[in-house]
């Protein structure tokens, strides 16, 4: 297999040598062994005087991903304008390589994935014409594209409340497809789906909600898609997978209650926005049913749920739980309650 590795590269570089000069066949080699010079400054810039930004255009398509995400790169910095078609041309490259996402994460990434995590996730180069164009194209060929599906999702998520109705049908295609493949992504192609309020999708979007909620993606609790879903579109369709999802995932288990963290939270605000008889017995269940693991300090249950049914219940339908609950309350904990969410709040505000 190395063997083999080494006579594709070396046959690549082969057809590069015929449009380059030795010194800049050479700096492309080093390039393609990850030479540790490529990373100098002085490398850079010889660089840049020995090619110009057509070389460095036509690089940023090279066979080999090293060096193609390389010019890519430069392209960014020094040429963005350009970056858009080079993207276009390499959508169907699904060769790999590991990409510092962060400053302790290493992903591996095929080469598109790579382009648009640098010019768009780090960089934003793109106009608002030029993301919907990718957008289209990976959507209406998403059989050829799937390895683009992050993209696809960071796009729905962006543009969930306006969703755009020539894309109906290739998304309810894909999420017909994804039923019985249900990643995390897939919570908002659901998001995206529901906000069409097209009533032929209510069978296949209870279907995505029950199998979610029945630890299909192995999800922590806190972290349920279907709960998370549900709690921001509470139709009263959907208010027994609540109680399955208590039934099946919650029931005879113990959770997490202290001062920072609440494992049931979202499962206690999609309680609280039905107004019914189930609901106050749901949420009776969780409030005084359910195990709670022991802290040091104690756990923070009681604080927790009167902060929520204060914030959701303004209609006081719940107050025989609230009342319940007031004499409990330790001002200490219920001050730091308070104090993580108003963090939270100006976190994603």
């Amino acid at each position: 297999m190395k063997i083999r590795v080494v006579i594709i590269l070396s046959l690549s570089l082969l057809l590069t040598s015929c449009q380059y000069s030795e010194k800049q066949q050479k700096m492309i080699q080093q390039i393609a062994t990850s030479s540790n010079a490529i990373y100098e400054n002085a490398f850079r810039k010889n660089l840049l005087v020995e090619l110009s930004k057509r070389d460095i255009v036509q690089l940023s398509s090279h066979e080999n991903q090293k060096v193609a995400l390389y010019f890519f790169r430069i392209l960014v910095e020094k040429y963005p304008e350009a970056c858009f078609e080079v993207l276009i041309k390499n959508l169907n490259n699904k060769k790999t390589l590991d990409v510092h996402t962060s400053y302790d994460t290493i992903e591996e990434l095929t080469v598109p994935d790579a382009m648009m995590f640098y010019s768009i996730s780090k960089k934003d180069i793109f106009t608002k014409e030029q993301k919907e164009k990718l957008f289209g194209i990976i959507i209406n060929n998403f059989e050829q594209q799937s390895h683009l599906e992050g993209y696809l999702f960071l796009y729905l998520d962006d543009h969930k409340n306006t969703p755009d109705p020539q894309y109906y049908q290739p998304l309810r295609k894909l999420m017909e497809k994804k039923r019985d493949n249900r990643l995390y992504g897939n919570s908002t192609l659901l998001n995206y789906m529901a906000n069409y309020n097209k009533p032929q999708d209510s069978l296949l979007i209870k279907d995505f909600l029950y199998q979610t909620a029945n630890g299909s993606m192995n999800a922590p609790t806190h972290m349920n898609p279907a709960v998370d879903f549900i709690k921001n579109h509470p139709k009263p369709s959907y208010f027994p997978i609540l109680e399955e999802f208590y039934n099946k995932q919650v029931k005879g288990k113990a959770f997490s209650a202290y001062d920072s963290f609440f494992e049931l939270e979202d499962l206690t605000i999609a309680t609280l926005q039905y107004k019914t008889e189930k609901a106050r017995q749901l949420l009776k269940n969780i409030a005084f049913h359910t195990t709670y693991k022991p802290e040091e300090s104690g756990t923070a249950i009681n604080e927790h749920l009167y902060f929520l049914l204060k914030k959701y219940d303004s209609s006081n339908y719940f107050s025989e739980i609230s009342n319940a609950i007031s004499p409990k309350i330790n001002k200490v904990k219920m001050d730091s309650v308070v104090s993580k969410h108003d963090r939270w709040d100006r976190y994603i505000h």
